[in-house]
């Protein structure tokens, strides 16, 4: 601390103290409140605000052409929400009616569970048959309980759908009012901070949801031409279910390629139609979570290396859930701006690398003049 800082310090009145402690408490209680506020939907307003930045050319385009902003965002989050509902109601009724089959044929499946099971394995058929009758009425149970757990997390749904698709509102329509509020009101001596923010979080992000969502339509296209090939039932629901399912790297499709697989095996007595389905779902996923979608973000983020944000998906979809998918490469994004900006400045003449080369240097050529006498 300089001099002059000291002093002002020191010349701090008790009524001046008194005003530090209370608005610094004030600003201290305010960020708490406004992350208790917004904490459980914190996830919502990231995916709104990136939404709004990966739709703002094709809004602009709209609005030279309509020429009413509010119109031409209103146009363009439809985009997202008229195939959103489609797919949706679509995905339920075809759901709603295998179910109601699956209900009506319960005997019939039962059996045929097993006569496979007594042809591979040696159990007795009444036995396994009154297991599965068992393990049949616990997942009706369990089906009703995660409906039931569904229908509780409803409100947050709504909750969280509403401010998504306000928050990409409001950016669209106030992105220059937003931009001047908060250039206006940071110091000018923090400006290659802020660029650095804008430019590491921004490229993380962008990145990122590139990828998750490129990874995720292969996926779904891969196993919608996998069930074709096979024959497998709800072959485009199922690829629905593995696209909103891949959000999750290595806990995700599996869970419906697995009982694919185990269809193929039981029901169509294909065991090398499902080895097959099997070891292609394994090696997409393994594939996908650790390779492709960490080097597509790496490739669309273009400030960090495959490893780093290998590291900030697989890493932030374990620490905070599906969040994870925008706060692990939005926490990289801000490690990067903050390290740049304090030790951005490479000086190479005051740096440890020219120290070492320097010692290297001089060791060479010590072992040089002693080679030189050795031979005299």
């Amino acid at each position: 601390m300089s001099s002059g800082d000291s002093r002002r310090v020191s010349d701090l009145t008790i009524g001046e103290a008194k005003r530090i402690i209370v608005y610094s408490v004030a600003l201290l209680l305010a960020i708490v409140l406004f992350f208790m506020l917004i904490g459980k939907v914190l996830v919502a307003l990231l995916l709104g605000i990136v939404a709004a930045i990966y739709l703002l050319p094709v809004q602009e385009w709209l609005e030279r052409r309509l020429r009413r902003r509010a119109g031409s965002a209103l146009v363009t989050i439809a985009l997202i929400v008229i195939p959103l509902v489609a797919l949706t109601a679509y995905s339920w009724h075809e759901l709603s009616s295998y179910s109601n089959r699956v209900i009506e044929r319960r005997n019939e499946i039962i059996d045929s569970i097993s006569e496979s099971l007594a042809r591979y394995l040696p159990v007795e058929r009444e036995g396994t048959r009154e297991n599965l009758q068992l393990a049949f009425t616990e997942a009706l149970t369990r089906s009703a309980e995660a409906i039931k757990g569904l229908r509780d997390q409803a409100t947050f749904l709504l909750a969280s759908l509403t401010l998504f698709f306000f928050t990409i509102y409001y950016v669209l329509t106030h992105r220059i009012r937003i931009a001047s509020y908060i250039k206006v009101r940071v110091p000018g001596e923090y400006l290659p901070f802020y660029e650095k923010l804008a430019v590491n979080i921004g490229g993380a992000l962008r990145g990122a949801l590139r990828a998750v969502f490129i990874d995720q339509s292969l996926k779904s296209l891969v196993i919608i031409i996998l069930n074709l090939i096979f024959g497998v039932p709800l072959a485009i629901v199922l690829g629905l279910v593995t696209f909103l399912a891949g959000f999750f790297p290595l806990l995700g499709e599996w869970a419906v390629y697995v009982p694919i697989s185990i269809y193929l095996f039981v029901f169509r007595s294909a065991p090398t139609s499902a080895g097959l389905y099997l070891l292609i779902g394994i090696t997409m996923t393994l594939g996908s979570s650790v390779f492709l979608r960490p080097k597509l973000a790496s490739a669309g983020a273009r400030r960090f290396n495959f490893y780093w944000m290998l590291v900030a998906l697989v890493a932030g979809v374990y620490v905070f859930g599906i969040a994870g998918v925008v706060l692990g490469p939005a926490i990289l994004g801000f490690v990067k701006a903050v390290t740049d900006t304090l030790f951005g400045n490479v000086r190479y003449e005051t740096s440890l690398l020219k120290e070492e080369v320097t010692q290297q240097n001089e060791a060479a050529i010590e072992a040089e003049v002693e080679s030189a006498s050795a031979a005299d």
